[in-house]
């Protein structure tokens, strides 16, 4: 996949996020992660992946680094062919929506 098509994904998850609220940041060249996002004491490290996989070393560290942070871990994630965004917390693997965030 294309940076221009990641980075376009990267911008759909900010605004989704802003449209309810979020104060979103996007990390240039995706280090250390994509979009942190933060709203009434809550904070959300984000990896954005628009038809690809998570690699376990990067999953591994966003877990880690949410830690550190106090922060939860999110997998934003786009197939090709599928309508919307699949938030998963990748503590646990459970599928979110907006409003559990």
């Amino acid at each position: 996949m294309s940076y221009a098509k990641g980075r376009r994904f990267e911008w759909a998850v900010r605004d989704l996020l802003e449209a309810r609220g979020w104060i979103v940041l996007r990390a240039a060249r995706s280090k250390p992660v994509d979009l942190v996002a933060m709203k009434g004491g809550k904070i959300l490290l984000i990896e954005c992946k628009y038809d690809a996989q998570i690699t376990k070393d990067r999953r591994k560290l966003l877990i880690e680094l949410a830690e550190r942070a106090g922060a939860r871990p999110i997998l934003a994630r786009k197939r090709r062919y599928e309508r919307g965004v699949k938030l998963i917390d990748l503590r646990d693997g459970g599928e979110l929506s907006l409003e559990e965030l």
